[in-house]
């Protein structure tokens, strides 16, 4: 076979492996495998390897974190109702999408602003999963984002120390891991792209924290007495409390994310 077809069938079957895998493991619905598989094949096909790697760096941590989490979760009974551990569709491409668009563009084009966008999405996906998955097991409830003062844990715009660090490490990671994949290390301006996407990545997060606790949609469920995200229980729509009602944590995930890339882009013009 040619080489160029080998470059088409190469991310292809590594990204069908991956799609069956987290299937079988429930990390994802049948839904979200075909869109990761669309995700992982554009990323692989025009980033290579080191980019696909650095979004299953992303993936394994947000799955690993997650299982533990919604295990504390359970233990301590928060009463907060959140989409369940196998992830759909929709949340694949609110945290992923951008990526995928980024890789096509620098596949595109060839020049770093596609790449420092590409980092800048990851990053903040990294970022505001580690920090809700971390925030939850700290010790002390966090506060609102918004009003400073305390909320259940695990409840959208919600903050805390631990979950502040975590999105911090996870922003920092894959800039570095960026940075050791795509760099000309004889070249000054790498290492301040690369600070770019940590910035980003973590600016997104914020933001991500800032719109659950202002637009997303949070409603009162009178059986349960309890806040949750969720539109209807057993079929029936709830009252909304707060924000807007088609906005839910998908939508939010997505708009940070679209903060982070635009915040990237914006920033790397000063560079490139």
């Amino acid at each position: 076979m040619s080489t160029d077809i080998w470059r088409i069938l190469i991310p292809l079957f590594a990204n069908i492996a991956l799609a069956v895998i987290s299937y079988i493991l429930h990390w994802l619905t049948l839904s979200g495998a075909v869109s990761a598989l669309l995700v992982g094949f554009l990323t692989y096909r025009f980033t290579g390897f080191g980019g696909w790697a650095l979004l299953m760096l992303f993936f394994i941590t947000a799955n690993i974190l997650g299982k533990v989490s919604r295990a504390v979760s359970r233990a301590i009974d928060n009463g907060i109702q959140k989409k369940g551990g196998t992830r759909d569709w929709a949340q694949v491409m609110a945290n992923g999408g951008l990526a995928a668009a980024a890789a096509l563009l620098y596949g595109l084009d060839g020049g770093r602003l596609g790449l420092v966008m590409f980092g800048a999405a990851i990053a903040a996906s990294t970022a505001d999963t580690w920090a809700g998955e971390a925030g939850i097991l700290s010790r002390k409830p966090p506060i609102s984002i918004k009003t400073f003062k305390p909320v259940p844990t695990g409840m959208s715009g919600g903050v805390s120390l631990l979950g502040t660090l975590s999105s911090l490490l996870g922003s920092i990671l894959i800039a570095i891991a960026w940075y050791a994949t795509f760099a000309d290390f004889n070249d000054s301006s790498w290492v301040f792209l690369a600070s770019i996407i940590a910035v980003a990545g973590m600016v997104g997060s914020l933001v991500d924290s800032y719109f659950g606790a202002t637009i997303q949609g949070h409603y009162y469920d009178p059986e349960s007495k309890r806040i949750t995200e969720h539109e209807q229980r057993n079929g029936k729509k709830l009252e909304l409390c707060r924000g807007i009602r088609w906005i839910d944590n998908d939508v939010v995930n997505f708009l940070s994310n679209v903060i982070a890339v635009l915040l990237g882009w914006g920033l790397s013009l000063i560079i490139l």
